[in-house]
């Protein structure tokens, strides 16, 4: 079997807490990104990308260059940022990232929405959870979470609801109690491009919450109406509040699906050994 390992940020990124929980769970090895040692061979998974990496990469191609030493790891960056951070351009989301393999920093990119990998020529690969991830709750005292930042563009939504009955966004361990008592979860996008919040959605699904996102181009592997409901922004609301005056246990069993779906037919270690295989056949 392969070995992969991931690689870390000594700086701590809260926005990626459910992500280096899905690798604790999934058991794989961890170190920092500047504990990578590029002339053994092995499989390393690394995300965000940010300069401490870079900083590390370039010093070690110079080193292993000045020894004659061949680079025999492989390096892969997981990135799930959204193509807002890339001046709010795709094309210039997949500059920078085709960039980060010309100068041999990575050998490889996965993104998590088959639509986006699509118009970058990226890889797809997609971002499974885990039936630990989170515990589905009894009682429901809320009648959404969204677990995302309250910019304006999603308080323009959230403020057709009473803030009695949204479910807030907080960080572990409040943030279990909250999604809990959640009935539904609501993605609403950060900007206007219509992908998919891939580590968000997994976290739902743990939790066995119905899902109501604004659109999005390509929602592989949600299934629109069985496992996941999508609406255009322009009618989250109504499609909310419709959702809210039916009986739950319609949507509870929706939720129970996407759990299933996510938490063991797409399960988080699964996807990127079969990813990671792959990759391995192509070099055989």
């Amino acid at each position: 079997m392969t070995n992969i390992i991931f690689a870390r940020t000594r700086h701590i990124y809260e926005s990626y807490y459910d992500f280096w929980r899905l690798v604790e769970l999934s058991n794989f090895p961890t170190i920092y990104v500047d504990e990578i040692d590029i002339s053994k061979p092995g499989v390393y998974i690394t995300t965000p990308m940010n300069g401490d990496y870079r900083a590390h990469l370039a010093n070690e191609i110079e080193r292993l260059s000045q020894l004659s030493i061949p680079i025999l790891a492989h390096l892969i960056l997981w990135n799930i940022e959204r193509p807002s951070g890339s001046a709010g351009s795709v094309g210039q989301y997949a500059i920078d990232n085709r960039e980060l393999i010309y100068m041999r920093y990575v050998d490889e990119i996965w993104v998590s929405d088959r639509r986006l990998a699509e118009e970058t020529s990226l890889r797809y690969v997609t971002l499974g959870s885990h039936p630990k991830l989170g515990y589905p709750g009894i009682e429901k005292t809320y009648d959404f979470t969204h677990m995302s930042a309250e910019i304006p563009r999603r308080q323009t939504i959230y403020k057709y609801f009473g803030r009695q009955s949204i479910g807030y966004n907080c960080w572990p361990p409040e943030r279990d109690t909250i999604l809990r008592k959640s009935k539904f979860a609501l993605n609403v996008h950060q900007d206007n491009h219509p992908f998919c919040e891939p580590l968000r959605f997994a976290l739902f699904a743990s939790y066995m919450l119905p899902i109501v996102s604004e659109t999005v181009y390509d929602g592989y592997p949600y299934a629109h109406d069985d496992t996941i409901i999508y609406a255009g922004y322009d009618g989250l609301v109504s499609k909310l509040k419709q959702m809210l005056a039916d009986p739950y246990k319609k949507w509870k069993q929706m939720g129970e699906r996407c759990r299933q779906l996510m938490c063991y037919e797409y399960e988080f270690e699964k996807m990127i050994r079969q990813a990671v295989e792959e990759t391995v056949g192509e070099w055989r």
